[in-house]
């Protein structure tokens, strides 16, 4: 067997394939990626981030939750360094909330460390190794990162100190092409390699944060002391013969996921659909649009998949809620078939950088649209919840026959449910279950891409899409074809692949 790995930026996946190529596994490969992915993808990546990893060893399939958490104690507002910073679409302007009081406790190292404990075949200093060359030389800016350079470009300039990481001297910011080198990030690493997870959460960096903090942030080193990754069991379900693991709590968008697929393979039991028809598109639209009912809240979800499917799932109502847009996935599966999928966030960042790192940290709590109560109304201690969702499908023997997960905020979930019904129901290739065009409820609208067979149609509430966007999301994927192993990668969003 051959190896495959997918994810958002090149280099994050060499890093992989480096690691994979030096003897280590599919967890070691992924720890190297994410490390890398720090200083290749920054608007998506950090140290100050959080995640899910879903990992199958061939004897089980378990979620690593690595997410962020809300502080143990919350600041009155009038203590807290909390404002907007408007960002440009181009068509439309969002304001986000940044400032230290915006800052959730993030996971990202616990994370890497768990994966290592559980599942790590070789050193973590040879982990390191990568991201620690590559922050010293720099990683060419891409297209995608670019994109997002422009948008978050505000926030960047926030802290002086940084602008030389994401702006030339000229005062310009960096664009496609150019270098970005993280000088202090590599410091870090070399750090890190020596003290390990202590580092982040009992030394000297939880002791800088936590310093920084006393004036307008909530973190303490009580928020540090205490972070752990939890294992958790993913949601398991049968969809058309192949078993689905996905993300439970505190992931509303893997119980999406498992929604939108028992809904549509109930619905369509008796019916047989062809790709890209009227049918599937009304097959498609009334599933959403029956789901969107649920108002992606976690207790409406779970007693819909009880009472409807008969499963099971884990929640807890204290949770707050939170999604975003700054989201990556990578995958990797190793030549004996042990398979990684995982999806990080740092959201838009937060404006303030862990000192002596390079490395950003997270706004989880400043985003108008993710505090269904309010700013400053989150429970305190709690998981936030998520729309990401990295999933696993296994064949009758545990295998993994296709392991993907995706960026885009709401639309993760649906994304991700569209190429598994493609690639199930439609049995397309992955290649065009990744391709097909996308459809989103957007509120009451139908946000479509153009190739269903509507066009001309009078049909209410829709827009249709000229062309394919980032929108839609950006679905990364590694597959079992036939004896090989294969990566693909969404051109939405610029993805790469590398098939070993």
């Amino acid at each position: 067997m051959n190896y495959a790995i997918s994810g958002g930026h090149e280099k994050t996946i060499e890093a992989a394939e480096i690691i994979l190529t030096q003897g280590g596994n599919a967890v070691d490969a992924a720890i190297a990626a994410y490390l890398v992915s720090f200083v290749a993808e920054p608007c998506m990546a950090s140290i100050g981030a959080g995640g899910f990893a879903v990992v199958n060893d061939k004897k089980q399939v378990k979620v690593i939750d690595f997410f962020c958490q809300t502080p143990i104690h919350k600041k009155s507002i009038s203590q807290q360094e909390f404002y907007p910073v408007t960002v440009d679409f181009g068509t439309t302007t969002e304001d986000f909330h940044v400032g230290k009081g915006s800052i959730a406790v993030p996971g990202a190292i616990a994370g890497i460390y768990k994966l290592h404990e559980l599942y790590g075949s070789i050193p973590m200093k040879q982990l390191i190794e990568p991201a620690l060359l590559w922050s010293k030389e720099g990683i060419v800016l891409d297209k995608f990162q670019a994109f997002d350079f422009i948008l978050l470009k505000e926030i960047f300039a926030l802290d002086p100190s940084m602008k030389h990481i994401f702006f030339n001297e000229n005062g310009n910011l960096k664009k496609e092409g150019d270098l970005i080198q993280m000088k202090s990030y590599s410091d870090f690493l070399e750090a890190l390699s020596h003290e390990g997870r202590d580092l982040f959460y009992k030394g000297e960096i939880a002791k800088s944060i936590s310093k920084d903090m006393l004036e307008g942030g909530h973190l303490t080193r009580a928020d540090f002391n205490q972070f752990e990754a939890i294992i958790r069991d993913p949601i398991k379900f049968n969809f058309l013969g192949k078993t689905v693991h996905t993300t439970g709590f505190p992931s509303v968008g893997g119980m999406l996921i498992t929604a939108i697929l028992n809904t549509f393979q109930d619905s369509t039991s008796d019916k047989k659909l062809h790709p890209l028809s009227v049918k599937h598109f009304q097959e498609l639209a009334a599933t959403f649009s029956s789901i969107s009912e649920l108002n992606n809240d976690q207790s409406k979800i779970a007693n819909y998949l009880f009472h409807n499917f008969g499963i099971n799932t884990n929640t807890n109502r204290n949770a707050t809620a939170s999604k975003w847009g700054g989201t990556s996935h990578f995958n990797v599966i190793d030549t004996k078939g042990m398979t990684v999928s995982l999806t990080t966030s740092v959201g838009e960042g937060s404006g303030y950088f862990i000192p002596g790192t390079d490395m950003q940290m997270n706004n989880m709590l400043g985003e108008e649209a993710l505090m269904p109560n309010g700013f400053h109304n989150w429970n305190e201690n709690q998981r936030l919840q998520s729309m990401m969702c990295p999933t696993i499908l296994t064949n009758e023997n545990g295998s993994t026959l296709h392991a993907l997960g995706s960026g885009g905020a709401g639309r993760i979930p649906y994304a991700i449910s569209q190429v598994i019904i493609n690639s199930q129901y439609f049995q397309s290739s992955i290649e065009q279950s990744i391709s097909a065009p996308r459809l989103y409820l957007n509120n009451s609208i139908f946000e479509v891409e153009k190739g269903y067979e509507i066009e001309g149609m009078d049909l209410p509430n829709l827009n249709i899409w000229e062309n394919q966007s980032l929108y839609f999301g950006g679905i990364n994927a590694v597959s079992k074809i036939g004896n090989s192993y294969v990566g693909n990668a969404d051109k939405r969003r610029f993805g790469s692949s590398i098939n070993g």
